[in-house]
């Protein structure tokens, strides 16, 4: 039951992305910078032109009651009734029961957190990665983040949209405190959705990454 409430509990959490502050050691390769306490007003934010036809997803459920039917795999209008909407993709890999992968693809922002458990030990850990790896035909994108966020460039769309569909994608995913790289396979159903998702991309010009935080 533990590791059930666990589980629906990191899915929850990974829908949940947006701004605040965040306090951790100043550096120019992650989203990461220095904070002073205080107080922010940021614009709600708006879902991009071209998504009329998407169906939303209300997230209406507290942390003690997470929704079990989140929309794996399926393009959606994410509605958060404190922060506003955005479009995004949600992908999970996992072990029933076990340790599992989630990513979520947003237009301005890739989230990826682990779980990893071993029930034998009675051990959980969570982690936010901090690198992210994609293939690209014969390069690949190194994505330098913190708290298991991710920024979003224009070369990076095209990269996703240019995907071969009906295809799993490996990606790589690296965690401080986590030891090598662990591969992780994206589902065919999530790579084409990367179509409709980075579609027309244009930078936001609302709340920007750098913004994000816990």
């Amino acid at each position: 039951m533990k590791r059930a409430l666990i589980a629906a509990a990191s899915s929850l959490a990974l829908l949940s992305v947006w701004p605040s502050q965040a306090f951790s050691q100043d550096n120019d390769n992650t989203l990461c910078r220095v904070r002073k306490p205080g107080v922010e007003k940021f614009r709600k934010q708006a879902v991009a032109d071209g998504y009329d036809n998407v169906e939303t997803y209300l997230l209406d459920s507290d942390f003690r009651s997470p929704s079990k039917k989140i929309p794996w795999s399926e393009t959606k209008v994410l509605e958060d009734p404190v922060v506003g909407s955005t479009v995004g993709v949600l992908d999970r890999n996992y072990i029933p029961n076990g340790s599992r992968i989630h990513t979520a693809w947003y237009r301005d922002i890739i989230i990826a957190t682990g779980l990893e458990i071993h029930p034998q030990l009675g051990v959980t850990r969570i982690y936010e990665y901090d690198v992210m790896m994609i293939p690209a035909g014969d390069s690949y994108f190194v994505l330098r983040g913190c708290n298991g966020r991710f920024p979003v460039s224009e070369e990076l769309t095209e990269a996703l949209r240019g995907q071969i569909p009906g295809k799993n994608i490996f990606i790589k995913l690296y965690a401080e405190g986590f030891g090598g790289g662990v591969l992780t396979t994206i589902g065919e159903g999530t790579v084409a959705e990367w179509k409709k998702v980075y579609a027309n991309w244009s930078k936001t010009d609302q709340v920007l990454p750098e913004e994000l935080g816990f």
